[in-house]
């Protein structure tokens, strides 16, 4: 359980909206792109959020204006306590300290003609961390054979097209954790890797985190990943958290329909014999304006005619699991 811990972050309503481009004959028109519209959910010290979702539901949005890469349309967030905006502006590099992200591609990550010594070594000198250069070398190589990647001067020798996908994902996890950061997004780490090492990194991800007591979004299409690694499950649909909870509560007890059909088209997630999967027929509506009803009625199972007309309110039963459904 977390909640005797200190909140780390704290997102209140955001919103990040796109203007979309229009046309000549539409000129002074504006339409909004809601990629993320109204999110709202706290974390505790050394917590896992699970974020999971469809493509193109906002997930990896959200990451980015968690850490700023995006500024928010509307809302606010905190980190410890402080607008992160009000933080950028008092101290910029002590925010990048505190909040760090994991990439998708590990090889997009890192400049390639920088071998892993300067890669490592650069953030450790830009936040002066350890005396000298040989002080930051060994800490990086000290970091690399904790991790199993041994000699670590071979390594460090090394340029980024040398290695393989997953002990760039590796490196890019070990060097987001050596400035010990309060925050961690880790925006899908482990679906571009192959399957026989996604364990692994997912385990020394979980083992870095909790022994630095570092916060975690974690952000995939996997429901199974997102089971084993979080405490709790935000499901997110066109923008939208539609349903959170304790992971082993929201994987067993769905209340949202969009959760149920996803759960249960899940292959490798436990359900009952008799259970059929639910078919989600159509494509997501479009992001642009949607509205006024729930975004998930035109393919939704359950849809009635006050769904089209209202977005529903959270509801909440106990251990604080909440939904987003009229029904």
């Amino acid at each position: 359980m977390t909640v005797n811990k200190n909140i780390v972050l704290e997102v209140n309503s955001i919103s990040k909206w796109f203007e979309q481009r229009t046309s000549i004959l539409n000129l002074g028109v504006k339409n909004w792109v809601k990629s993320v519209d109204k999110v709202s959910f706290k974390l505790h010290e050394g917590e896992v959020l699970g974020v999971i979702g469809e493509s193109g539901c906002g997930k990896s949005t959200l990451g980015k204006v968690l850490i700023q890469l995006e500024s928010q349309t509307d809302g606010e967030i905190l980190l410890k306590g402080e607008s992160v905006s009000g933080l950028i502006k008092k101290d910029k590099k002590l925010f990048k300290r505190n909040s760090q992200m994991i990439f998708q591609n590990p090889f997009d990550t890192f400049p390639p003609r920088h071998t892993i010594a300067k890669i490592m070594m650069r953030p450790l000198e830009i936040h002066k961390i350890g005396s000298s250069e040989e002080e930051r070398y060994d800490i990086c190589k000290t970091t690399l054979e904790k991790a199993g990647l041994k000699p670590g001067e071979d390594f460090l020798a090394r340029y980024p097209h040398e290695l393989s996908g997953g002990q760039l994902q590796r490196i890019s996890i070990l060097r987001s954790m050596l400035l010990q950061p309060s925050l961690l997004v880790a925006d899908e780490p482990i679906s571009m890797l192959d399957v026989s090492v996604r364990a692994d990194i997912i385990n020394m991800l979980i083992k870095l985190t909790k022994e630095n007591n570092t916060a975690v979004v974690f952000i995939s299409h996997d429901i199974a990943a997102a089971r084993y690694i979080s405490d709790r499950i935000a499901v997110m649909y066109l923008g939208r958290i539609v349903e959170m909870g304790n992971t082993d509560e929201v994987i067993q007890n769905p209340q949202h329909p969009y959760t149920q059909a996803l759960i249960s088209n899940c292959a490798s997630i436990d359900i009952s014999e008799n259970e059929e999967p639910i078919v989600i027929t159509g494509e997501p509506p479009t992001p642009i304006n949607p509205g006024p009803g729930c975004y998930f009625a035109s393919r939704c199972f359950k849809a009635t005619s006050k769904c089209l007309e209202s977005y529903p309110e959270y509801v909440e039963k106990e251990n604080d699991h909440i939904y987003s459904c009229h029904y």
